[in-house]
């Protein structure tokens, strides 16, 4: 009788996960973690922007510091 409430549940899970962009394993973890401690959608947004930022940063340093060897 009441099956339908858990069928629910987990789709509603599952659509949360193809609604973001999900880029590696941090990150499928990060909204793994959100939704188990219940965590504002606002604060993991901001951490995965941030890892985001922060990884195009150091690859954009470090192809800067390897084309600068070459030469």
């Amino acid at each position: 009788m009441f099956n339908w409430f858990k069928k629910r549940k987990k789709e509603m899970k599952e659509n949360l996960f193809l609604q973001q962009e999900v880029r590696d394993a941090m990150e499928e973890s990060l909204w793994e973690i959100k939704e188990e401690y219940d965590l504002p959608t606002e604060e993991i947004l901001n951490v995965v922007q941030s890892k985001r930022e922060n990884l195009d940063y150091m690859h954009k340093n470090r192809s800067e510091k390897i084309n600068k060897e070459k030469t």
